[in-house]
């Protein structure tokens, strides 16, 4: 329960509830980020708060598991006017608790709310920093659309239904494959894609990347050298976050080079500005952003409730899905 009596009890929220997420998004000056709440409430464990002047959420927190020992906690929310009322910690507590004893639990802090984190535990393990702006592609891609050809919301289906043009033309003007065997996910790619990511992640993201296909513009491969079949080596997937932003993320790639291709594939062409939140202390990509054009925008901490303990590769992650499913 929240430490404020006079709030309501803490309460799963569902599909219904998608509107009162999004109005408490707008109420803290967050993009409204419909699509990214409509694939927690179906994925995530939403909990929330309602408001006891009757007006929408008096806040929320989304939990995510990916084992029974490890999770990510995202999107924690509290409106305005409820603000410094005790109901940021009361969400943190309970998500932390519904997370169960010895669950190690991550999260994304901005500087406002890492004091809270803190004190209930958290530790600061990586930096975040999210490079953001319009796209200029390498000069090898001539500025030619990204494998696929299009984008995606013309695009045949990729993985599940991914929106993608596997049959057009791919980021060095021949079909299918793209420059460098980068090319459109398809739907028998998706087997391999989630393959690759446990074995990069250490956990599985089946029950979040599987529903991605629904909000991705575009999901792109990087076929692995003398593979036979759907064998590829690395993945990435665009989606539209909010109507002027796209995110590039998950991203996962054997090595700095193969990484680029993919970026350059899916952002060569993007509609909007492109978001990549980057490990800043890696080498691979922050640099190489900048010089194309993607700005530092903001910072984060990614932080760790209980032992973080090796998993998976975690060199071969180079962007998360979100910044709300750390």
């Amino acid at each position: 329960m929240p430490a404020e009596p006079s709030f309501p009890p803490i309460r799963r929220l569902g599909s219904d509830d998608l509107q009162r997420c999004v109005a408490l998004s707008v109420d803290r000056g967050w993009s409204p980020e419909r699509s990214k709440w409509s694939l927690l409430l179906a994925a995530s464990e939403v909990f929330g708060v309602d408001a006891p002047d009757g007006r929408g959420l008096a806040g929320a927190v989304v939990l995510t598991r990916w084992a029974s020992d490890y999770a990510a906690v995202g999107m924690m929310l509290v409106a305005a006017r409820y603000g410094r009322r005790g109901l940021g910690r009361g969400l943190m507590g309970h998500v932390l608790r519904a997370a169960g004893d010895g669950a190690t639990v991550t999260l994304f802090a901005t500087d406002m709310g890492r004091p809270l984190y803190e004190k209930l535990g958290f530790v600061a393990v990586r930096r975040n920093v999210s490079f953001v702006g319009r796209f200029r592609a390498p000069s090898s891609t001539g500025g030619a659309a990204g494998a696929g050809g299009t984008r995606g919301r013309g695009g045949a289906r990729g993985p599940g239904g991914a929106r993608g043009g596997s049959g057009a033309a791919g980021a060095g003007g021949a079909p299918g494959a793209g420059a460098g065997g980068v090319r459109a996910a398809v739907a028998a790619d998706l087997p391999a894609i989630l393959d690759l990511d446990r074995a990069a992640f250490g956990a599985d993201r089946g029950h979040i990347l599987t529903r991605l296909h629904g909000i991705a513009d575009r999901i792109v491969v990087a076929e692995a050298d003398g593979a036979p079949g759907p064998g590829i080596a690395g993945y990435a997937a665009a989606w539209r976050n909010t109507p002027v932003s796209t995110v590039i993320g998950p991203l996962v790639a054997p090595d700095g080079e193969t990484a680029r291709r993919l970026v350059t594939a899916l952002a060569a062409d993007a509609a909007t500005p492109v978001r990549l939140d980057l490990d800043p202390d890696r080498t691979e990509l922050p640099g190489w952003a900048h010089a194309h054009g993607l700005e530092p925008a903001s910072r984060t901490a990614v932080m760790a409730h209980g032992p973080l303990a090796e998993r998976g590769t975690p060199g071969l992650l180079y962007t998360p899905i979100s910044v709300a499913l750390a």
